[in-house]
Protein backbone atom coordinates (compact mmCIF):
# COMPACT_ATOMS: atom_id res chain seq x y z
CA UNK A 1 0.00 0.00 0.00
CA UNK A 2 1.15 3.47 -0.55
CA UNK A 3 2.51 5.51 2.27
CA UNK A 4 -0.34 7.99 2.29
CA UNK A 5 -2.95 5.29 2.84
CA UNK A 6 -0.97 3.82 5.70
CA UNK A 7 -0.66 7.22 7.31
CA UNK A 8 -4.43 7.77 7.02
CA UNK A 9 -5.17 4.42 8.67
CA UNK A 10 -2.79 5.16 11.53
CA UNK A 11 -4.42 8.53 12.11
CA UNK A 12 -7.87 6.90 12.24
CA UNK A 13 -6.70 4.32 14.80
CA UNK A 14 -5.22 6.99 17.05
CA UNK A 15 -8.47 8.96 16.94
CA UNK A 16 -10.54 5.82 17.82
CA UNK A 17 -8.31 5.04 20.80
CA UNK A 18 -8.63 8.56 22.10
CA UNK A 19 -12.38 8.50 21.84
CA UNK A 20 -12.59 5.14 23.60
CA UNK A 21 -10.42 6.24 26.47
CA UNK A 22 -12.52 9.33 26.97
CA UNK A 23 -15.74 7.26 27.02
CA UNK A 24 -14.32 4.92 29.68
CA UNK A 25 -13.34 7.86 31.88
CA UNK A 26 -16.79 9.33 31.60
CA UNK A 27 -18.57 6.03 32.28
CA UNK A 28 -16.47 5.13 35.26
CA UNK A 29 -16.71 8.66 36.77
CA UNK A 30 -13.40 8.27 38.45
CA UNK A 31 -11.60 10.95 36.44
CA UNK A 32 -12.76 14.34 35.03
CA UNK A 33 -12.37 15.27 31.51
CA UNK A 34 -8.75 15.99 30.88
CA UNK A 35 -7.76 19.49 29.99
CA UNK A 36 -7.04 20.00 26.44
CA UNK A 37 -3.34 19.97 25.89
CA UNK A 38 -1.82 22.96 24.13
CA UNK A 39 -1.71 22.77 20.45
CA UNK A 40 2.04 22.67 20.42
CA UNK A 41 2.09 19.43 22.45
CA UNK A 42 -0.46 17.88 20.18
CA UNK A 43 1.67 18.70 17.26
CA UNK A 44 4.65 17.18 19.03
CA UNK A 45 2.73 14.00 19.84
CA UNK A 46 1.47 13.69 16.36
CA UNK A 47 4.95 14.23 15.09
CA UNK A 48 6.30 11.58 17.44
CA UNK A 49 3.62 9.14 16.34
CA UNK A 50 4.34 9.90 12.73
CA UNK A 51 7.97 8.87 13.27
CA UNK A 52 10.03 8.49 10.20
CA UNK A 53 7.33 9.67 7.87
CA UNK A 54 7.10 13.02 9.62
CA UNK A 55 10.81 13.72 9.14
CA UNK A 56 10.56 13.06 5.49
CA UNK A 57 7.66 15.46 5.11
CA UNK A 58 9.53 18.03 7.16
CA UNK A 59 12.52 17.70 4.93
CA UNK A 60 10.44 18.02 1.82
CA UNK A 61 8.68 21.01 3.31
CA UNK A 62 11.95 22.52 4.44
CA UNK A 63 13.51 21.99 1.03
CA UNK A 64 10.47 23.53 -0.52
CA UNK A 65 10.65 26.37 1.96
CA UNK A 66 14.35 26.91 1.33
CA UNK A 67 13.72 26.89 -2.37
CA UNK A 68 10.85 29.29 -1.98
CA UNK A 69 12.91 31.37 0.41
CA UNK A 70 15.77 31.46 -2.02
CA UNK A 71 13.39 32.34 -4.79
CA UNK A 72 11.81 34.94 -2.59
CA UNK A 73 15.19 36.27 -1.58
CA UNK A 74 16.32 36.39 -5.19
CA UNK A 75 13.10 38.06 -6.19
CA UNK A 76 13.45 40.37 -3.22
CA UNK A 77 17.02 41.19 -4.20
CA UNK A 78 15.95 41.73 -7.77
CA UNK A 79 13.08 43.84 -6.56
CA UNK A 80 15.43 45.69 -4.23
CA UNK A 81 17.89 46.33 -7.06
CA UNK A 82 15.01 47.38 -9.26
CA UNK A 83 13.68 49.53 -6.49
CA UNK A 84 17.15 51.00 -5.88
CA UNK A 85 17.55 51.70 -9.56
CA UNK A 86 14.09 53.11 -9.76
CA UNK A 87 14.80 55.16 -6.61
CA UNK A 88 18.07 56.41 -8.04
CA UNK A 89 16.38 57.24 -11.31
CA UNK A 90 13.61 58.94 -9.40
CA UNK A 91 16.18 60.86 -7.32
CA UNK A 92 18.09 61.85 -10.46
CA UNK A 93 14.84 62.81 -12.12
CA UNK A 94 13.81 64.76 -9.04
CA UNK A 95 17.21 66.45 -8.92
CA UNK A 96 16.92 67.32 -12.58
CA UNK A 97 13.44 68.54 -11.99
CA UNK A 98 14.67 70.53 -8.99
CA UNK A 99 17.50 72.09 -10.99
CA UNK A 100 15.15 72.80 -13.87
CA UNK A 101 12.63 74.22 -11.43
CA UNK A 102 15.30 76.46 -9.91
CA UNK A 103 16.43 77.54 -13.37
CA UNK A 104 12.85 78.19 -14.33
CA UNK A 105 12.34 80.09 -11.07
CA UNK A 106 15.51 82.14 -11.69
CA UNK A 107 14.40 82.82 -15.24
CA UNK A 108 10.97 83.80 -14.03
CA UNK A 109 12.44 86.10 -11.37
CA UNK A 110 14.77 87.63 -13.95
CA UNK A 111 11.91 88.08 -16.39
CA UNK A 112 9.81 89.59 -13.61
CA UNK A 113 12.64 92.01 -12.73
CA UNK A 114 13.09 92.92 -16.39
CA UNK A 115 9.39 93.45 -16.78
CA UNK A 116 9.35 95.61 -13.65
CA UNK A 117 12.29 97.65 -14.93
CA UNK A 118 10.60 98.05 -18.29
CA UNK A 119 7.42 99.13 -16.59
CA UNK A 120 9.34 101.58 -14.41
CA UNK A 121 11.16 103.00 -17.43
CA UNK A 122 7.91 103.26 -19.34
CA UNK A 123 6.27 105.07 -16.41
CA UNK A 124 9.28 107.39 -16.09
CA UNK A 125 9.18 108.13 -19.81
CA UNK A 126 5.50 108.87 -19.60
CA UNK A 127 6.07 111.18 -16.65
CA UNK A 128 8.93 112.91 -18.45
CA UNK A 129 6.88 113.29 -21.62
CA UNK A 130 4.02 114.70 -19.58
CA UNK A 131 6.38 117.12 -17.83
CA UNK A 132 7.97 118.18 -21.13
CA UNK A 133 4.57 118.78 -22.67
CA UNK A 134 3.49 120.65 -19.55
CA UNK A 135 6.54 122.90 -19.43
CA UNK A 136 6.62 123.48 -23.18
CA UNK A 137 3.03 124.60 -23.13
CA UNK A 138 3.73 126.88 -20.18
CA UNK A 139 6.83 128.29 -21.89
CA UNK A 140 5.00 128.85 -25.16
CA UNK A 141 2.18 130.58 -23.32
CA UNK A 142 4.65 132.77 -21.43
CA UNK A 143 6.67 133.56 -24.56
CA UNK A 144 3.56 134.32 -26.54
CA UNK A 145 2.24 136.56 -23.79
CA UNK A 146 5.61 138.24 -23.40
CA UNK A 147 5.93 138.89 -27.13
CA UNK A 148 2.42 140.29 -27.27
CA UNK A 149 3.20 142.56 -24.32
CA UNK A 150 6.57 143.70 -25.68
CA UNK A 151 5.10 144.54 -29.08
CA UNK A 152 2.29 146.53 -27.54
CA UNK A 153 2.15 150.35 -27.96
CA UNK A 154 3.40 150.72 -24.40
CA UNK A 155 6.98 150.30 -25.73
CA UNK A 156 6.73 152.66 -28.71
CA UNK A 157 9.56 155.20 -28.98
CA UNK A 158 8.52 158.70 -28.03
CA UNK A 159 11.95 160.30 -27.35
CA UNK A 160 15.50 160.02 -28.84
CA UNK A 161 18.46 161.55 -26.99
CA UNK A 162 21.94 162.13 -28.49
CA UNK A 163 25.16 162.59 -26.48
CA UNK A 164 28.81 163.30 -27.30
CA UNK A 165 28.23 165.15 -30.57
CA UNK A 166 30.09 168.42 -31.32
CA UNK A 167 30.43 168.90 -35.06
CA UNK A 168 27.43 166.81 -36.11
CA UNK A 169 23.99 167.93 -35.05
CA UNK A 170 21.43 165.83 -33.21
CA UNK A 171 19.09 165.89 -36.21
CA UNK A 172 21.81 164.54 -38.52
CA UNK A 173 22.57 161.64 -36.17
CA UNK A 174 18.85 160.78 -35.75
CA UNK A 175 18.34 160.85 -39.51
CA UNK A 176 21.40 158.62 -39.98
CA UNK A 177 20.11 156.18 -37.31
CA UNK A 178 16.84 155.66 -39.27
CA UNK A 179 14.95 155.40 -35.95
CA UNK A 180 11.39 156.66 -36.20
CA UNK A 181 9.10 157.90 -33.47
CA UNK A 182 6.19 155.65 -32.45
CA UNK A 183 8.25 152.64 -33.53
CA UNK A 184 8.43 149.71 -31.11
CA UNK A 185 11.71 149.90 -29.20
CA UNK A 186 12.31 146.12 -29.46
CA UNK A 187 12.14 146.22 -33.25
CA UNK A 188 15.17 148.52 -33.34
CA UNK A 189 18.45 146.65 -34.03
CA UNK A 190 21.42 148.29 -32.36
CA UNK A 191 24.02 146.97 -34.85
CA UNK A 192 22.18 148.42 -37.81
CA UNK A 193 21.82 151.76 -36.05
CA UNK A 194 25.58 151.83 -35.35
CA UNK A 195 26.46 151.02 -38.96
CA UNK A 196 24.08 153.66 -40.25
CA UNK A 197 25.51 156.40 -38.00
CA UNK A 198 29.14 155.39 -38.79
CA UNK A 199 28.53 156.26 -42.42
CA UNK A 200 29.51 159.76 -41.37
CA UNK A 201 33.31 159.93 -41.34
CA UNK A 202 33.33 162.06 -38.17
CA UNK A 203 31.74 159.24 -36.12
CA UNK A 204 34.28 156.84 -34.66
CA UNK A 205 32.18 154.94 -32.07
CA UNK A 206 28.43 154.60 -31.40
CA UNK A 207 26.56 153.15 -28.39
CA UNK A 208 22.78 152.62 -28.56
CA UNK A 209 20.82 152.08 -25.33
CA UNK A 210 17.12 151.45 -24.68
CA UNK A 211 15.64 153.44 -21.83
CA UNK A 212 12.47 151.48 -21.19
CA UNK A 213 9.69 151.84 -21.79
CA UNK A 214 9.81 154.45 -24.58
CA UNK A 215 13.24 156.18 -24.87
CA UNK A 216 16.38 155.63 -26.98
CA UNK A 217 19.78 157.06 -26.06
CA UNK A 218 22.56 157.38 -28.68
CA UNK A 219 26.08 158.19 -27.50
CA UNK A 220 28.65 159.05 -30.19
CA UNK A 221 32.40 159.61 -30.20
CA UNK A 222 33.56 161.96 -32.94
CA UNK A 223 36.85 162.17 -34.79
CA UNK A 224 38.59 165.50 -34.55
CA UNK A 225 40.44 167.11 -37.47
CA UNK A 226 44.14 167.66 -36.65
CA UNK A 227 45.53 168.22 -40.17
CA UNK A 228 44.38 169.33 -43.61
CA UNK A 229 45.28 168.36 -47.16
CA UNK A 230 45.12 171.14 -49.73
CA UNK A 231 44.28 170.40 -53.36
CA UNK A 232 42.68 172.66 -56.00
CA UNK A 233 40.69 175.27 -54.10
CA UNK A 234 39.54 172.96 -51.24
CA UNK A 235 40.76 171.38 -48.06
CA UNK A 236 40.41 167.80 -46.83
CA UNK A 237 40.19 167.48 -43.05
CA UNK A 238 42.24 164.66 -41.54
CA UNK A 239 42.36 163.16 -38.07
CA UNK A 240 45.35 161.56 -36.37
CA UNK A 241 44.54 158.14 -37.92
CA UNK A 242 44.57 159.54 -41.47
CA UNK A 243 40.79 159.39 -41.99
CA UNK A 244 39.39 161.99 -44.37
CA UNK A 245 36.55 163.59 -42.47
CA UNK A 246 35.28 166.29 -44.77
CA UNK A 247 36.07 168.18 -47.96
CA UNK A 248 35.50 171.89 -47.51
CA UNK A 249 36.58 175.25 -48.87
CA UNK A 250 36.94 176.53 -45.35
CA UNK A 251 40.38 176.30 -43.79
CA UNK A 252 40.79 175.26 -40.17
CA UNK A 253 43.42 176.42 -37.69
CA UNK A 254 45.42 173.20 -38.11
CA UNK A 255 48.66 172.41 -39.99
CA UNK A 256 48.40 171.66 -43.70
CA UNK A 257 50.09 168.48 -44.93
CA UNK A 258 51.89 168.86 -48.23
CA UNK A 259 53.98 166.44 -50.32
CA UNK A 260 51.54 163.52 -49.82
CA UNK A 261 51.36 160.58 -52.22
CA UNK A 262 47.62 159.75 -52.03
CA UNK A 263 45.87 160.25 -55.37
CA UNK A 264 43.47 163.16 -55.79
CA UNK A 265 40.55 160.93 -56.92
CA UNK A 266 40.72 159.19 -53.54
CA UNK A 267 40.45 162.43 -51.58
CA UNK A 268 36.89 162.36 -50.28
CA UNK A 269 35.17 161.89 -46.93
CA UNK A 270 35.27 158.40 -45.50
CA UNK A 271 38.52 157.39 -47.19
CA UNK A 272 41.95 157.07 -45.65
CA UNK A 273 45.46 158.02 -46.70
CA UNK A 274 47.64 155.45 -48.46
CA UNK A 275 49.98 153.33 -46.34
CA UNK A 276 53.11 155.39 -47.14
CA UNK A 277 51.39 158.63 -46.21
CA UNK A 278 50.08 157.02 -42.99
CA UNK A 279 53.67 156.22 -41.90
CA UNK A 280 54.84 159.77 -42.61
CA UNK A 281 51.76 161.17 -40.90
CA UNK A 282 52.79 159.24 -37.76
CA UNK A 283 56.22 160.98 -37.77
CA UNK A 284 54.51 164.35 -38.33
CA UNK A 285 52.47 163.64 -35.19
CA UNK A 286 55.71 163.07 -33.24
CA UNK A 287 57.00 166.48 -34.41
CA UNK A 288 53.77 168.16 -33.34
CA UNK A 289 53.88 166.54 -29.89
CA UNK A 290 57.45 167.73 -29.35
CA UNK A 291 56.48 171.26 -30.49
CA UNK A 292 53.49 171.16 -28.14
CA UNK A 293 55.69 170.24 -25.20
CA UNK A 294 57.87 173.27 -26.03
CA UNK A 295 54.90 175.60 -26.62
CA UNK A 296 55.41 176.32 -30.33
CA UNK A 297 52.80 173.98 -31.89
CA UNK A 298 50.54 176.98 -32.81
CA UNK A 299 53.34 178.50 -34.90
CA UNK A 300 53.46 175.52 -37.30
CA UNK A 301 51.16 176.14 -40.29
CA UNK A 302 52.47 173.54 -42.80
CA UNK A 303 54.37 170.23 -42.71
CA UNK A 304 55.96 168.85 -45.85
CA UNK A 305 56.19 165.03 -45.67
CA UNK A 306 57.61 164.42 -49.15
CA UNK A 307 61.04 163.39 -47.81
CA UNK A 308 60.86 161.34 -44.61
CA UNK A 309 64.58 162.05 -43.97
CA UNK A 310 64.00 165.80 -44.00
CA UNK A 311 60.62 167.12 -42.84
CA UNK A 312 60.02 170.82 -43.51
CA UNK A 313 58.00 173.03 -41.20
CA UNK A 314 56.52 176.39 -42.16
CA UNK A 315 56.11 179.03 -39.44
CA UNK A 316 53.99 181.62 -41.25
CA UNK A 317 53.62 184.12 -38.42
CA UNK A 318 57.42 184.11 -37.87
CA UNK A 319 58.19 184.19 -41.63
CA UNK A 320 60.54 181.26 -41.24
CA UNK A 321 61.01 177.78 -42.68
CA UNK A 322 62.53 175.02 -40.55
CA UNK A 323 64.41 172.02 -42.02
CA UNK A 324 64.10 169.59 -39.17
CA UNK A 325 65.51 166.44 -40.77
CA UNK A 326 64.18 163.10 -39.41
CA UNK A 327 62.45 162.57 -36.09
CA UNK A 328 65.62 161.84 -34.11
CA UNK A 329 66.67 164.19 -31.25
CA UNK A 330 63.46 166.20 -31.51
CA UNK A 331 63.75 167.68 -28.02
CA UNK A 332 67.22 169.23 -28.71
CA UNK A 333 66.11 170.41 -32.15
CA UNK A 334 63.13 172.21 -30.62
CA UNK A 335 65.41 174.00 -28.18
CA UNK A 336 67.59 175.30 -31.04
CA UNK A 337 64.49 176.43 -32.92
CA UNK A 338 63.18 178.34 -29.88
CA UNK A 339 66.55 180.09 -29.32
CA UNK A 340 66.76 181.18 -32.98
CA UNK A 341 63.19 182.44 -32.92
CA UNK A 342 63.91 184.53 -29.84
CA UNK A 343 67.11 185.99 -31.37
CA UNK A 344 65.60 186.72 -34.81
CA UNK A 345 62.06 187.98 -34.32
CA UNK A 346 60.26 189.27 -37.41
CA UNK A 347 63.30 188.34 -39.53
CA UNK A 348 62.44 186.21 -42.54
CA UNK A 349 64.74 183.29 -43.10
CA UNK A 350 65.47 179.56 -42.85
CA UNK A 351 66.46 177.45 -39.83
CA UNK A 352 68.55 174.31 -40.36
CA UNK A 353 68.55 171.75 -37.56
CA UNK A 354 69.10 168.79 -39.87
CA UNK A 355 72.88 169.05 -39.53
CA UNK A 356 75.39 167.65 -37.02
CA UNK A 357 74.14 169.51 -33.97
CA UNK A 358 77.03 168.38 -31.73
CA UNK A 359 79.69 169.98 -33.97
CA UNK A 360 77.93 172.64 -36.04
CA UNK A 361 74.72 173.28 -34.08
CA UNK A 362 71.63 174.95 -35.64
CA UNK A 363 72.06 177.41 -38.50
CA UNK A 364 69.88 180.43 -39.30
CA UNK A 365 70.07 181.91 -42.78
CA UNK A 366 68.39 185.26 -43.49
CA UNK A 367 66.46 185.73 -46.70
CA UNK A 368 68.01 188.32 -48.95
Amino acid sequence: MPKKAKEKNKNKNTKDEMTLDLDKEIIIGIKTLPKEAPKKNKKKQISKKKGKIDYSTKNTKSTKKTKTNKKNKSTKNINKTKKNKSNEEEIEFELKLGIEDEEIKNKNTKNKKKNLKKQELASKKRKMAFRIIKYTTLVTILIGGGIYFLLSPFFNVTEINVKGNERITKEEIISLSSIKLNENTFKIQGNKVQQNIKQNAYIENVIVRRKLPNKIEITVEERKPTFMLSFANAYVYLNNQGYMLEVSKKALNVPIITGFLTKEEELHAGNRLCSEDLQRLGQALQIMKSAESNGIENLITKINIENKQNYILELKSEKKTVYIGDTSNLSTKMLYIISILNENKNVEGEIFVNTDLNNKGAIFRKKI
